[in-house]
């Protein structure tokens, strides 16, 4: 029979993932000459007396699912824990570790393998360490307004490009779970805000955990003594962190101004009552566009291998041929010194793109052949206690205006969110985004995230209004 007023229990631990220089990583598209700070894997496992969650955070870009299907059954197998988070801060100086490109997943099955495969019993063990380090604790939570980010979908006479929006939607706050033991020492302080970490990105090729992993270490030394602190990333899928390419020192600037709101945050929070965790899930798809007409596929490919031919000779590289020409290429400049009229990745002309492309559109076309209409997995898991707190926590990458609604929508009278979580396959903008196009929510035959991305396609419109009812759905 359940406790009636269960006691919490809470351990927490954290490791070093960081891979050997030399891995390629998305922000540059190049790879990297060395390590500015290290990549880090931390967990919290809480338990209400009766059912265990392990939340995991990682200084990587994202999963995929067959990644986090891996880690989740290790964590499973190892300490028969079956509610796992396994999120990802989104950071573009990290390895390709998401199915974006196909060159880029190929590093994962080539030199990045052993890596790769590690990670699954790597972190089983530090989940099993956590749990290993659990005592009888207090949960506490807290707001405070901030802003490390913008809008990045700006309307133009070009249509939506990539520049700052001042005036689009953001979240503007940080949300804390501080977890304290008896003597109100914090144990661990997971932290989540809405901004994709690209402050650094192109300007440097050294990896880095970007501004999370300044903020946790921040944060962690604003509190002193044995903490983990951790990061989640929330709905970010439409706000840059500022200013784009600012290199490392204006990420780091970034750090410390939410480690400060996210210190007052918690510093002012309220305690949690105890009670259970319910716990609640859905497993469902969301359909991409239908395919595109086969002529009209093998049109903008041939016309893709025309143009790789005319301007290097021949259609045909190895990856390290690739990847050598990409290091060579000029880096790209910050934002606030360029004058692009878009300020996406300029990778136009470059061979490395120029392949990835052909080779996007080439599986596109086996998918039109094979007639591959498999729909886009979506998992949301909600943790609650009572009408006091819930913690959403949702794969891919979706739109501020989701948080936004939601948080206004749930019936718990503190809420955090996280996207990025237990897989990461597709932008999950608003139905109107895919009307106006942009980077982020283009489909065939223009060139935007959904061509890199698994399905080679974005979402078909209408399915947004199930999607939130869906979420809506866990609160009940």
């Amino acid at each position: 029979m359940a406790q009636k007023n269960p006691i919490f229990l809470a351990g927490a631990a954290e490791t070093v993932i960081t891979p050997l220089p030399g891995s390629p990583t998305l922000g540059t598209i190049q790879r990297s000459t060395g390590v500015h700070d290290d990549l880090h894997a931390r967990a919290l496992v809480l338990s209400d007396g009766r059912q265990r969650i392990a939340i995991l955070s990682l200084d990587l870009i994202g999963t995929d699912f067959i990644l986090s299907d891996q880690i989740r059954e290790a964590i499973l197998k190892r300490t028969g824990i079956a509610f796992t988070l396994v999120h990802c801060t989104h950071n573009h100086s990290a390895p390709f570790t998401i199915p974006w490109s196909v060159l880029g997943s190929r590093w994962l099955v080539g030199p990045g393998k052993s890596w790769r495969d590690g990670l699954p019993i790597r972190l089983a063990e530090l989940a099993s360490q956590a749990e290993g380090k659990s005592e009888t604790a207090t949960l506490r939570v807290g707001r405070t307004p901030v802003r490390i980010g913008t809008n990045r979908r700006l309307p133009s006479e070009q249509g939506i490009v990539m520049k700052p929006n001042p005036d689009g939607p953001r979240v503007p706050w940080v949300d804390v779970l501080r977890v304290d033991r008896l003597d109100g020492s914090p144990l661990a302080v997971l932290f989540s805000h809405a901004a994709h970490p690209v402050i650094i990105h192109g300007s440097s090729r050294e990896i880095s955990a970007e501004f999370p992993g300044f903020a946790t270490l921040k944060l962690k030394e604003r509190f002193g003594g044995d903490v983990v602190t951790m990061f989640g990333q929330a709905f970010a899928g439409n706000i840059n962190g500022d200013p784009l390419r600012g290199g490392m020192a204006a990420a780091e600037h970034a750090g410390k101004v939410l480690a400060e709101a996210a210190f007052q945050a918690a510093s002012k929070s309220v305690a949690l009552p105890s009670g259970e965790f319910r716990l609640s899930s859905i497993h469902s798809e969301i359909p991409p566009e239908p395919l595109p007409a086969r002529e009209d596929c093998a049109r903008l490919l041939r016309e893709a291998e025309e143009c790789l031919v005319k301007r290097y000779g021949k259609a045909s590289f190895s990856d390290e041929q690739l990847w050598d020409m990409q290091d060579e290429a000029e880096t790209a400049k910050s934002q606030n010194e360029s004058k692009a009229a878009d300020d996406v990745q300029p990778m136009e002309g470059k061979a490395w793109w120029m392949v990835d492309t052909v080779l996007c559109l080439r599986d596109l076309l086996k998918k039109i052949d094979d007639r591959d209409e498999r729909q886009l997995r979506f998992d949301a898991h909600l943790i609650r206690i009572g009408d006091s707190w819930s913690l959403l926590a949702a794969s891919h990458e979706l739109f501020a205006e989701y948080q936004l609604l939601l948080d206004d929508a749930a019936p718990a009278e503190h809420n955090m969110m996280l996207s990025y979580t237990n897989g990461c396959e597709s932008y999950i903008p608003m139905d109107r985004d895919l009307a106006l196009g942009g980077y982020e929510a283009a489909s065939f035959p223009d060139d935007g995230a959904a061509l890199r991305y698994r399905h080679r396609r974005a979402l078909q419109f209408g399915f947004e209004k199930p999607l939130i009812e869906q979420l809506r759905s866990l609160w009940s």
